[in-house]
């Protein structure tokens, strides 16, 4: 089983639920029409079909085809097994407890949503199964163990999963991906842009032998070539880059950025440091913060990847970049790329997580 918190993303005080079918119970009471719940202060209220509280927390068991949960500016989604509402300072928390295998199949219909490969899919669902293993931790102070967003995996409910990932799920059930037995860290992301990164100079954590800079397919026709958005460029003005470099912390309220240049690289050919100059001062940041800082602000398509060089005018930076997300571990466009040229999944697996094999642990 897996606790996973919904709409981890949003800060919301009501929801509404709608079963699907029959089978959804409130404690002993049957949900047979729509209601909606509220967090007032530290207690849950319910209105509608279901008239409940002021308590502390409402359990909903969604047996069957579910529940729908929706709301203002919410994405209207399905989920199955246990949901809990419980309220902190007037917001809602929503935790859902659901068999792994059915957890695994919204996982990856949402991060393979525009893959089209069976292997593509096969090996996406291993490195997810073991993903979600090795990071059941991810958020235990809080209650839970995974959140729904890409911090952890994309998990959308259960409305729009996909025949093949519920298939590919199926057909490697219980698989994991080991290195030297015990279950590897797999990471993955959309696309490398012809090169994968080591984990060190992403993220200063314990170095892993299968988290290493892999070659992507032939030189100058990278298997992850194939991605609609492997080429990208990104024009930032001056000003903008102030306000977020600002919002970021990275120079004071009273600094402006006034230059920006890549201060060193990584071995596989991406930004591993920039400098930003300020007039007084040059700001050194590291080129994931930069990406994440970025991304966090104005959007994930602004900067993709820290895979760029960067060209400068007067008013203005434009960033000339390839592939998008982290780098680390598998390339799921690469992946892609390698399912259509006939790889199987294991193939797949063993390229981006070198020295690793499949099992059941």
């Amino acid at each position: 089983m897996v606790a996973v918190r919904l709409y981890s993303l949003h800060s919301i005080s009501s929801v509404d639920l709608e079963p699907e079918g029959g089978a959804v119970f409130a404690g002993e009471r049957a949900l047979k029409a729509a209601a909606r719940v509220s967090a007032k202060g530290s207690s849950i209220i319910s209105q509608g079909s279901l008239k409940y509280g002021p308590a502390k927390t409402l359990r909903v068991s969604a047996m069957g085809k579910g529940v729908w949960l929706s709301g203002r500016g919410l994405p209207r989604r399905l989920y199955t097994g246990e949901i809990i509402f419980s309220a902190e300072r007037g917001l809602l928390k929503i935790i859902n407890t659901v068999q792994l295998e059915t957890y695994l199949a919204g996982v990856v219909t949402g991060e393979a949503q525009d893959l089209s490969n069976p292997e593509t899919y096969k090996a996406q669902a291993v490195a997810a199964r073991t993903y979600t293993l090795n990071h059941m931790k991810n958020h235990s102070g809080q209650g839970y163990n995974l959140c729904d967003s890409t911090h952890c995996q994309l998990y959308s409910g259960l409305g729009t999963v996909s025949a093949k990932a519920r298939a590919a799920c199926d057909s490697t059930r219980g698989e994991m991906l080991l290195y030297q037995g015990k279950p590897a860290a797999t990471y993955y992301h959309s696309i490398c842009g012809g090169r994968t990164e080591a984990l060190t100079y992403v993220w200063p954590f314990e170095n892993k032998p299968y988290l290493v800079s892999v070659q992507d397919g032939p030189a100058g026709k990278p298997y992850c070539s194939i991605a609609p958005n492997f080429r990208w460029k990104t024009q930032i003005y001056y000003t903008g880059l102030t306000r977020l470099a600002r919002s970021a912390g990275w120079i004071t309220p009273d600094e402006e950025a006034r230059g920006l240049r890549v201060a060193a690289w990584a071995p596989s050919g991406r930004a591993a440091e920039l400098e930003m100059n300020t007039g007084a001062r040059r700001v050194r940041i590291s080129a994931t913060d930069f990406y994440h800082g970025v991304g966090r602000r104005a959007g994930w398509q602004a900067v993709r990847s820290s895979f760029f060089k960067i060209l400068s005018a007067k008013d203005y930076v434009i960033l000339d970049g390839i592939g998008g997300g982290h780098g680390v571990g598998m390339c799921q466009w690469g992946a892609e790329g390698m399912g259509r040229a006939g790889f199987k999944y294991r193939e797949i697996l063993r390229h981006y997580y070198p020295g690793t094999e499949t099992g059941y642990d």
